[in-house]
């Protein structure tokens, strides 16, 4: 039987868990706190589809991250925010990842990866850009709100298959997933399709969907889209039509969602705005280029948050 650990008891750490377990991998989830992991042993985790309705309960063995042991048995999917990834939990983490293991890295922004090839020397890193999208509902129920695509690639390239390996074990649990060795530009797509609509549901409290229902908020997303396209373009982006098509897309696959900046700003939690439109700005200085609409949008969710 295969085996997985997920860390992070969030939406998407808790739709991976549920759905691997389900498909017969034997799924341990790191969670924040001890009440978590001590309900989702008690009555299991459900995965709801995107109408409310029950499709999946599962197993799944809930262990609180500073209480995880040393972890051997197969690929450790961190499913945590840039926000978690603090130097005490990195310490950590390094000290329970064996020194041959798979690390997916499901973090939305950039800057992560360099950050966990420092704490995790020598481990096969593998970056995970996912349009998947969830809705925590409560410590044990998640609802999947919108199926989308991973694309996985080795950050080193001589890392082995074991992105191979994570494809076939998430497509056993029934995501899409196909391998990229253009990870880079993948993750400056999930960049620009994060930092347009992420802070703008997350400033106008509108699920996905609802954005591109008037005008007026396309009017907002087209001007976010065309100042952090002509930032990221230099870094490898490619055709500007195909990339706004690509936005409209994602926004209609997960048009029930609540974004994981909306969700985050409703429970008055720290949100990702600095690792998203942050460095979209961070970058625009570097390039000596203003960036009006990614410095206000920064504002208005950390005034908000």
């Amino acid at each position: 039987m295969p085996t997985a650990a997920v860390v992070g008891g969030g939406s998407l750490g808790m739709l991976l868990a549920g759905r691997l377990a389900a498909s017969g991998c034997d799924t341990e989830l790191w969670t924040r706190t001890s009440e978590q992991a001590a309900r989702i042993n008690s009555e299991g985790l459900t995965v709801e589809s995107e109408t409310g309705q029950a499709v999946i309960r599962a197993e799944v063995k809930a262990v609180p991250i500073n209480e995880a042991a040393f972890f051997k048995n197969g690929p450790i999917l961190l499913a945590l925010k840039q926000t978690a990834l603090t130097p005490d939990f990195l310490e950590r983490f390094a000290r329970i990842v064996p020194d041959d293991a798979t690390v997916a890295l499901f973090q939305n922004g950039i800057g992560h990866v360099e950050k966990l090839q420092l704490a995790l020397p020598g481990r096969n890193l593998v970056v995970a850009i996912t349009t998947e999208a969830a809705q925590r509902i409560d410590s044990v129920t998640v609802r999947h709100t919108g199926r989308g695509e991973t694309r996985l690639g080795n950050v080193t390239e001589d890392s082995g298959g074991h992105d191979q390996d994570l494809e076939d074990l998430l497509k056993q649990a029934g995501f899409s997933v196909s391998l990229s060795k253009q990870v880079r530009e993948a993750m400056l797509r999930k960049l620009l399709i994060n930092a347009v609509i992420n802070p703008l549901t997350a400033i106008l409290r509108v699920k996905n969907g609802e954005l591109t229902q008037s005008p007026e908020r396309l009017h907002l997303m087209k001007a976010l889209f065309l100042e952090t396209y002509e930032i990221l373009t230099p870094h490898g982006l490619g055709d500007e039509a195909e990339l706004w098509n690509h936005v409209l897309q994602v926004c209609d696959a997960t048009k029930a969602n609540r974004s994981s900046m909306l969700q985050d700003v409703s429970l008055h939690k720290e949100t990702e705005i600095e690792s998203i439109n942050g460095q979209i700005c961070r970058l625009a200085s570097e390039q000596g280029k203003p960036a009006p609409w990614n410095t206000a949008v920064t504002t208005l969710v950390k005034a908000v948050d």
